[in-house]
């Protein structure tokens, strides 16, 4: 197995399954450090990604509940190879890292240890970047090939800042369709803030919520806010709703994505939901994807 890259480099290797049971073993092994202070753990970054190239570092992602708790294991965590590394991140997650270079021997970064809040935007993120590439590699292709032309262009990269500079554009595209998708199929609750009958003026228009509208609270859409969610076949007002997603809303002239939710058992076509949104989406170059289609989710996203 190769393991381990000189620090300030970029090189990139076809996919080892070995890469895979070493995270296994490295997540077995922090089990046994962390305990209970770590409430999750998943091998995450492009060794995860089974069908494309990538730098042999393992990364893997540690979900907690409170920061200190590890802060607290930072001694245990160092006698087993896990070096802290304060500043390397901002304040959302703790970031360990092992390899030579960390204790002093040699050059080589192996892994890297990614600690972040249990059910919060970066363990979304990570959980749902790796699984949208491994469910389409047509998007794992277009990330391999411009992972590749980096590598090119910046063999030697002091903290590989250009190498992921280039890919942030790219990320930020993936994780917005990943979010949306990552629901597709799955029973959520909704808080609904627009029920139907809503008044909404603003800008010199007036808009009337023919259905309730509203979102899901703690999961950031495209524009920073909570993920709006429209909900159909429910023609009374509410205030919440346990229901299940059925569409997604792309907007491809909008910062933000909305999904389309309906009450278990029910079923609606495509056509349906446009209708059904189209009240607001009419004014924007919105495309609609069925759960009925979310094996082809990529193709449809990129129309």
């Amino acid at each position: 197995m190769r393991l381990g890259l000189k620090r300030g480099t970029v090189a990139l290797y076809p996919h080892e399954a070995a890469w895979e049971r070493e995270a296994e073993r490295t997540v077995s092994e922090l089990r046994g450090i962390l305990g209970s202070a770590a409430t999750d753990y998943r091998h995450v970054g492009s060794t995860a990604i089974r069908s494309i190239k990538a730098k042999p570092i393992v990364d893997i992602a540690v979900s907690v509940n409170d920061f200190a708790d590890i802060l607290a294991k930072e001694d245990a965590l160092r006698e087993h190879g896990f070096y802290y590394r304060p500043g390397a991140f901002d304040e959302t997650q703790l970031f360990f890292a092992c390899g030579s270079f960390y204790d002093g021997t040699g050059e080589l970064q192996t892994h890297f240890i990614h600690v972040v809040k249990k059910d919060g935007p970066q363990w979304r993120d990570y959980l749902n970047f790796g699984d949208y590439m491994n469910a389409f590699p047509a998007a794992a292709r277009r990330y391999e090939a411009l992972k590749e032309r980096l590598a090119a262009a910046n063999p030697e990269d002091p903290g590989r800042e250009r190498y992921l500079a280039g890919k942030h554009d790219f990320i930020l595209d993936i994780l917005r369709r990943a979010t949306v998708w990552s629901f597709l199929g799955k029973n959520i609750r909704m808080k609904i803030d627009r029920p139907v009958g809503y008044v909404h003026a603003k800008g010199g228009y007036t808009l009337v919520y023919p259905l309730n509208y509203g979102y899901i609270p703690g999961v950031p859409g495209g524009d920073g806010e909570d993920l709006d969610v429209y909900l159909i076949g429910v023609t009374e007002p509410v205030s919440q709703a346990d229901c299940r997603v059925v569409g997604v809303v792309h907007r491809k002239n909008d910062a933000e994505d909305k999904l389309i939710a309906a009450p278990e058992g029910t079923d609606f076509t495509k056509e349906e939901m446009e209708n059904a949104v189209r009240f607001q989406e009419q004014w924007y170059d919105s495309r609609i994807i069925p759960l009925r289609d979310a094996a082809r989710f990529d193709e449809l996203y990129g129309e």
